[in-house]
C-alpha cells in the first residue's frame, strides 16, 4: 500500500512538475504523444477544434477586445463557442497566443480528457463545468458560491490517475483551502509546483486526522486559482493506503466536503499563513505586501483632506 501511495504521489509531482508535451501536426493536437484533438486556425483571432475520430466541429476559439468607456482602452476576453449545444463561454482570464495555448488550456481544464467517446451529453457535461469556471458574478468573503466535483487527471507515461478534486467556487481569495489546513495542523509536509518558475505551489498534509468521530489518517492535497472572472479553493484527499476519499462511493466523502465548506466560512484572521507562505515561495512578493501595507497605513494617518496650518506671519506697516 505505501509503495502505491509513493507511486501514485510520484506521478501527482511529474503532473505538476513537467509540463504537457503538447505538439501539433497537420492541425493533429498530441499531448504525451497521445492523440488528443484536431485544430484549425482559420485566421489570426480564430480557431476551430474538432472530433480527431468523426472530423466534427466542437469548439470556435474566438478572441475579442471591447473598449471600456470607463478606463479609456480595451479589455481583452476569449469567447469559446460549443456548436453541438449552440452556447458560448466567455474566459476573462486566460490568454491564448496560438494553438498551443488553446490544446494546454482544454487539457488543464480536462475537456474531452473524461469520455473517450465525444457526445452531445459529454459537451454538455464539459460545458456546465466550464460554465462555473468562467465566471464568478461576485466573490464572497468567507464563504463560496456552490461546490463542484471536479476531476484531476494524472498522466505518467502508461499510468493515468483520475482523482475527485471538490472546488469551492467565487470565493475571496483561493487560499482557502490551504490557510485553512496551515491554521489547523501547522506547515505543510510537501509542496508541489504547478509548472517552473511557480510562485503559487499545491499544498500537501500527510497523517492528519481530519474528523473526530473516524480513527483514520488522510493526505490533503490544497489547491486554488485566481483569475479576472474566476476564483475557487480546491483539495483532493486520499486516506492512508491513497484511496480517494472524495469519489462518488467514499465512506466519508459529504463529511469531509462540509468540514471544509465550515473552513472557509470560519476562516480566521490569523495572517500567520500568508507570512509562512510568501517568506517561502517569493520573498520578493512578502516585501512588497510588507510595503503596501505600510504606505496604506501611511495613508490612513494623515487624511488626504489634511492640510498643515500655516505659520502665523508679520505684517509691517508703515504709520
Amino acid at each position: 500500500m505505501k509503495k502505491y501511495l509513493a507511486l501514485l504521489f510520484f506521478m501527482f509531482c511529474v503532473h505538476f512538475c513537467i509540463s504537457q508535451n503538447i505538439r501539433i501536426e497537420n492541425e493533429t493536437a498530441y499531448v504525451d504523444d497521445k492523440v488528443y484533438v484536431k485544430i484549425e486556425k482559420q485566421s489570426k483571432r480564430k480557431y476551430i477544434i474538432y472530433d480527431v475520430k468523426t472530423n466534427e466541429k466542437l469548439l470556435k476559439f474566438t478572441r475579442e477586445s471591447k473598449f471600456n468607456q470607463r478606463n479609456q482602452n480595451y479589455d481583452a476576453f476569449i469567447k469559446v463557442y460549443f456548436f453541438a449545444i449552440k452556447k458560448d463561454l466567455i474566459f476573462r482570464d486566460i490568454t491564448i497566443h496560438d494553438e498551443k495555448d488553446i490544446i494546454q488550456f482544454l487539457h488543464e481544464e480536462y475537456v474531452f480528457l473524461t469520455h473517450k467517446i465525444v457526445t452531445t451529453a459529454t459537451i454538455l457535461e464539459d460545458y456546465k463545468r466550464l460554465s462555473a469556471r468562467a465566471k464568478c458574478d461576485k466573490i464572497l468573503k468567507n464563504d463560496f458560491t456552490q461546490i463542484v466535483n471536479d476531476h484531476f487527471i494524472s498522466v505518467a507515461g502508461k499510468d493515468t490517475i483520475v482523482l475527485n478534486e471538490i472546488k469551492y467556487l467565487c470565493v475571496y481569495t483561493a487560499f482557502y483551502t490551504k490557510k485553512a489546513m496551515y491554521d489547523r495542523y501547522g506547515k505543510w509536509h510537501k509542496s508541489i509546483l504547478p509548472y517552473p518558475g511557480s510562485h503559487r505551489p499545491n499544498l500537501v498534509w500527510n497523517n492528519i486526522k481530519l474528523l473526530d468521530n473516524v480513527d483514520k489518517k488522510f493526505t490533503v492535497i490544497a489547491r486554488g486559482y485566481e483569475g479576472q472572472r474566476a476564483m475557487y479553493a480546491s483539495m483532493m484527499i486520499l486516506d492512508e493506503q491513497g484511496k480517494d476519499m472524495l469519489h462518488a462511493d467514499a465512506p466519508y466523502r459529504f463529511q469531509l466536503v462540509e468540514l471544509f465548506g465550515s473552513y472557509i466560512k470560519n476562516n480566521s484572521s490569523n495572517r500567520g499563513f500568508y507570512k509562512a507562505y510568501w517568506t517561502t515561495f517569493d520573498p520578493e512578493r512578502w516585501k512588497q505586501i510588507q510595503e503596501h501595507k505600510r504606505r496604506k497605513n501611511t495613508t490612513r494617518a494623515r487624511s488626504p483632506f489634511y492640510q498643515k496650518p500655516s505659520q502665523p506671519r508679520t505684517t509691517i506697516r508703515d504709520n
